[in-house]
């Protein structure tokens, strides 16, 4: 972990990410949450991983979402209308993304040009946003995530299928602050995906 959390949620967030990092035996990327602590079983898509985590150490944040099964976008739209000066229904959506601490959230929407599918991302940051000098106005980041394949520096092996992992990701502003867009293998992308970055502390 790079520095403590900005909130007592997030803090507990990351007692629990570093708990199932910890026990972990087994993962996998599905879209059906099915966790047995005891055994180290951890398999789910990056939503029901948030989804089971807020279950536990941030309810306010989970019940604020208002659906029964959360999904990446539901993140999205949450943190969206949080305000930046105060909690509401359990986040506040943090202006620029240098505020960023390790235990907030990050989200994005499917960019509008792909496929259906997916309906976007959401995972969280175990690391504070850091510049990137040879990518003008870009940060990295390390982020605990469930995905079907990882990022730079990834704690999943190539061809395990994903499930539960940490890796950096890369993510672009405008040069204010504001998120732009991602780059999946951290500074090894070799492109970004242009799309709307959200962070949110639970609060």
């Amino acid at each position: 972990m790079d520095g403590p959390a900005a909130s007592p949620a997030g803090a507990r967030v990351l007692t629990r990410l570093a708990s199932s990092g910890s026990s972990l035996v087994t993962t996998r990327y599905q879209h059906r949450t099915l966790v047995r602590e005891s055994r180290g079983e951890y398999a789910w898509d990056c939503s029901g991983m948030v989804s089971w985590i807020l279950a536990r150490d941030a309810r306010s944040a989970l019940r604020g979402l208002g659906r029964a099964r959360p999904v990446a976008r539901s993140y999205v739209q949450a943190i969206e209308r949080a305000p930046t000066h105060r909690g509401s229904r359990g986040f506040r959506r943090l202006a620029h993304l240098p505020e960023a601490r390790p235990g907030d959230l990050f989200a994005w929407r499917r960019p509008l040009d792909w496929g259906p599918g997916a309906t976007g991302h959401v995972g969280f940051l175990l690391s504070r946003p850091e510049p990137v000098p040879e990518w003008p106005n870009a940060f990295i980041f390390r982020a605990a995530d469930a995905t079907s394949f990882g990022h730079q520096d990834d704690t999943r092996p190539d061809g395990s299928g994903g499930g539960y992992g940490e890796g950096t990701l890369l993510v672009t502003t405008d040069g204010a602050g504001n998120a732009t867009g991602y780059g999946w293998y951290g500074r090894h992308s070799d492109w970004i995906v242009s799309t709307s970055v959200v962070f949110g502390r639970l609060e």
